[in-house]
């Protein structure tokens, strides 16, 4: 009995201690979503919903609502990287929120 006043602070310490390193980070990691770019000019570049353009013949493209503008799809923040698509294929219509 006469430990007991040493032992149990020190278990307490060690406990606390040994609950830091396991305790579980409770926040969640945001989902990685993928995007393309379009370019707007003067270095302005807009994120926008991965496409989906498989082929070989022409630049993808997307335009802004009906009637809107047609802009090229890259995939990264890069003149050099434009996404290709089959030929004669339409753009696509995306509305930016």
């Amino acid at each position: 009995m006469k430990y007991l006043k040493v032992i149990l602070p020190m278990l307490a310490i060690i406990f606390a201690i040994g609950l830091t390193f396991a305790s579980v980070n409770s926040e969640p990691k945001p989902d990685e979503q993928t995007t393309d770019f379009i370019y707007l000019g003067n270095d302005n570049w807009q994120s926008i919903p991965e496409q989906e353009c498989q082929g070989t013949e022409e630049n993808c493209r997307v335009q802004i609502g009906a009637g809107g503008p047609v802009y090229d799809v890259y995939d990264e923040m890069d003149l050099g990287t434009v996404k290709l698509s089959p030929a004669d294929q339409e753009p696509t219509v995306i509305n930016l929120d």
